[in-house]
């Protein structure tokens, strides 16, 4: 993949990509028959090509949770592949808590950035692409049974509407309940919610009850979410009412095997990529 048609296509087409986001509200609602929902994918290119060649994006709807770039080996060209699918085929590109400089800076976006772009064009794009990031809707109702973010539900029991409504460009993301909904983890250890002292101040690991009460509250059957690596690609947490989706074996994740999962009419399946 030729590193001077993606720095062309990025150099030309951000302002656009930057435009179509900022149309976007923070939570989406989406009908669709045939929809592949991938899971973090962390730079591994080669996985994201098997999947466009498995499901051609002309037949399916492409719903990513984010986390494209930082730790693998080829972020820029994982970008540029989503970043196409959501201008050519209206993939919807979700935020992660990697398309943000809380992280970009110190696990390889960025350096990633100067490296194959040189130092000037490496800063413009990022600049460019922070703003970019910032516009990324947070989550997705999919036909009104499914709820999909990257992260988790914050702490303090949150209704759909106020999803809705949060602040939209946010960078880092300031706001608490969004930062959360990008950070956050399901645990089956815990009741309600405690501090996750593995990824830091701010985040939190949610317990069944939460859950529970979110989906009750809501209406919807199940929360689908990426975040977190789990070897064989994905798994179940609070009684198969959480699932977690992993698409990478880029970089520290060589030992994984995605999955993504298939939405096809009213079956949902969890399927090895190959």
């Amino acid at each position: 993949m030729d590193i001077l048609t993606i720095k062309g296509f990025l150099k030309e087409n951000i302002d656009r990509v930057y435009g179509e986001l900022s149309t976007y509200e923070p939570l989406l609602r989406i009908t669709a028959d045939k929809a592949v929902i991938i899971g973090d994918l962390h730079g591994d290119v080669d996985t994201l090509l098997r999947i466009i060649n498995n499901y051609s994006p002309d037949k399916w709807i492409y719903i990513m949770l984010g986390d494209y770039v930082d730790r693998g080996e080829h972020q820029i060209e994982t970008l540029y592949l989503a970043l196409r699918l959501f201008l050519e085929h209206k993939a919807i590109l979700l935020r992660g808590n990697h398309e943000s400089p809380l992280t970009n800076y110190e696990y390889g976006f960025y350096t990633e950035l100067l490296r194959k772009f040189g130092h000037y064009d490496g800063d413009y794009v990022y600049d460019k692409l922070k703003e970019v990031f910032a516009q990324m809707p947070i989550s997705v109702i999919l036909n009104d049974k499914y709820f999909l973010v990257h992260g988790g539900l914050p702490i303090n029991n949150i209704s759909i509407d106020s999803i809705a409504k949060l602040p939209k460009p946010d960078e880092i993301p300031s706001n608490e309940i969004t930062f959360q909904l990008l950070w956050n983890d399901p645990s089956d250890e815990v009741k309600y919610y405690e501090h996750n002292v593995i990824r830091g101040p701010g985040t939190y690991v949610f317990g069944p009850v939460l859950t529970e009460n979110f989906l009750n509250s809501s209406g919807l059957r199940i929360i689908i979410r990426g975040h977190e690596y789990t070897p064989r690609g994905y798994k179940w947490n609070h009684g198969n009412k959480v699932l977690t989706i992993f698409t990478s074996r880029a970089g520290p994740y060589s030992a994984a095997e995605p999955h993504v999962i298939l939405l096809d009419g009213e079956s949902l399946n969890i399927v090895g990529v190959s």
